[in-house]
């Protein structure tokens, strides 16, 4: 059985309603028809877009979206407005996000909502989820399971623990509450260690740690490269220049860390996934060579692109670039991007720190990271995405990578492009994000700032190109990179 997580209406106009998550997934409740969870439109006290729901079972968190009332949980009020308080005073404020437990009561307005938590069965040695009709041939020592591969293993003579302990952090040794995290077994590093540490450095630990356990002295590096300098860093990790040893090509290693617990089973998954991402082969796709993992860490080699992103370039040119150089540039990404999607592909995060040049002119332009993200987000190592950590990418995401972030689409990522011209052009974004407004609400209420009104020297066919691009209603928006491109050339 997976973990699940689970809201039931016990009171209010929808009483009786249950939604079942048992996978990363965002839902949006309020009473505008566009969301997942539709409350009573009678229920004056509940806003259009009252509150999201992340889901990466078995945990959830729960933010207010700038709900005039507020949201409760277990009669705490989050979010809402102060009766001395004015709009723009509230505006100025974060929005609240809330870990939620089995047991919690979430109530806007009439509408009640109670929270249960349920933690898979997982084997005690390897961490495979263990499905309802295998559970009774995999019960081990008390109320635990095994697979039936570590069964065999066991029967060999290394004989897996009989009891669970608690989900520890390997570098601090902090213990993490079950409905926080400790419900998935495996390597787990807490966010403020993370957060203290060198990616590489981290994971460098990790393969030496791995290496003593199978009797090794440990390579003291990342198997088959010589790492150099830090080329930048995010949020779940770090890029690195690097040299291969066998041929003394040079290429960048990407490690990102995983904000959950990794267990065997969910390492296999992740690393069958990518290996199809290296089948990507076009001169504008960065090209992925090699990947690997130690512990909850993992790298990825690629082609190193001496240029660096788009967003580094646009910093050193005064924050904007001109037509003719960013459309040349999109063009190329573009290519590169209809080659992907024609072979199922969807990228999910673009935006100008994930397209890459081969100098520092800004010639040769390749899309960067495809697959990562995707991937990352569906073995749930990426943690909350919607909530907290992703604050870079709101401006380039798409409405429905919130409203429909299970099954995004390659009208998607056009609109992520059409975004990141957009921000070329002008040094902006396509939506007005005011400073201290929830990003998420800003995305879900709509609406496009028209390309000419930033910068009204762009000509007008090329606008209405662009303006395309970024239409929040996806009917009206370029359906495919290809045609988007077409579109573009036709008036560059």
């Amino acid at each position: 059985m997976r973990s699940k997580v689970t809201l039931s209406v016990v009171r209010g106009p929808i009483q009786g309603k249950t939604f079942e998550f048992e996978e990363h997934d965002t839902f949006i409740f309020g009473r505008s028809p566009d969301c997942h969870a539709q409350l009573s439109s009678e229920d004056a006290t509940a806003s259009r877009h009252h509150f999201l729901l992340e889901a990466n079972p078995p945990e959830a968190r729960l933010r207010d979206l700038g709900s005039l009332n507020g949201t409760y949980v277990n009669d705490v009020k989050h979010g809402g407005r102060a009766a001395d308080e004015t709009a723009e005073e509230a505006a100025n404020r974060r929005f609240p996000e809330v870990d939620l437990k089995g047991g919690d009561v979430v109530r806007v307005g009439e509408t009640v909502f109670e929270v249960r938590v349920e933690v898979g069965a997982r084997c005690i040695d390897c961490g495979r989820p263990i499905e309802p009709p295998e559970r009774k041939a995999c019960e081990w020592m008390a109320g635990t399971f095994i697979c039936p591969r570590c069964r065999e293993k066991a029967r060999g003579g290394v004989e897996p623990p009989k009891k669970v302990e608690p989900l520890r952090c390997r570098e601090c040794g902090k213990q993490v509450p079950a409905e926080a995290g400790g419900g998935r077994r495996g390597d787990y590093v807490c966010p403020a260690c993370q957060a203290a540490a060198d990616p590489a450095a981290l994971l460098l630990k990790l393969i030496m740690q791995q290496a003593r356990q199978r009797g090794e002295s440990g390579p003291g590096d990342i198997p088959g490269y010589e790492l150099g300098k830090m080329l930048g860093k995010g949020g779940m990790g770090a890029v690195y220049a690097a040299r291969r040893r066998k041929d003394g090509v040079e290429v960048a290693i990407k490690v990102m860390l995983s904000q959950v617990a990794v267990d065997e089973h969910a390492r296999e998954v992740f690393q069958r996934e990518i290996e199809v991402t290296k089948s990507i082969k076009h001169p504008h796709c960065v090209e992925l060579f090699d990947s690997g993992s130690a512990g909850s860490g993992f790298y990825f080699v690629m082609e190193l692109c001496p240029g660096g992103s788009i967003d580094a370039l646009m910093e050193r040119q005064g924050g904007k670039l001109g037509l003719k150089q960013a459309g040349a540039i999109v063009l190329e990404a573009l290519d590169g991007l209809a080659y992907a999607h024609d072979r199922g592909f969807v990228h999910r995060d673009l935006k100008p720190q994930n397209v890459l040049l081969m100098d520092k002119g800004g010639r040769n332009a390749k899309v960067s990271d495809f697959g990562l993200a995707k991937s990352f987000q569906r073995a749930g190592f990426s943690g909350m995405t919607a909530t907290g950590s992703t604050a870079g990418t709101f401006p380039f995401m798409s409405k429905e990578q919130l409203t429909n972030f299970k099954f995004v689409k390659p009208v998607s990522d056009v609109w992520s492009m059409g975004a990141t011209l957009y921000h070329m052009l002008t040094g902006d974004f396509p939506r007005d994000f005011r400073r201290g407004q929830d990003p998420v609400e800003v995305i879900l209420r709509g609406g496009i700032v028209p390309i000419r009104k930033r910068a009204p020297g762009i000509p007008k066919a090329v606008a209405e190109v662009i303006d395309r691009s970024v239409a929040d209603t996806i009917a009206d928006r370029y359906q495919t990179a290809g045609e988007f491109r077409k579109e573009l050339a036709a008036v560059l």
